[in-house]
């Protein structure tokens, strides 16, 4: 998987996420917006985390 499919699978799922928090009955409409920021600080971190799985399974392929 390239950065950009990490990115849009990435994003497709904090959005899924997202849509199932403002429609659950348990989420406190007080308590959505930090919901919803933390989520969007998520997606900020995408290509990090990309780097950091990468970077991971790199290290794994070498030992192997």
């Amino acid at each position: 998987m390239n950065p950009d499919e990490f990115e849009e699978n990435y994003t497709q799922i904090l959005q899924t996420l997202l849509k199932a928090f403002a429609n659950s009955s348990e989420v406190k409409p007080e308590k959505f917006y930090d919901l919803a920021s933390v989520i969007d600080k998520l997606q900020d971190a995408s290509p990090a985390l990309y780097d950091a799985i990468k970077t991971l399974e790199d290290e794994r392929s070498e030992a192997a």
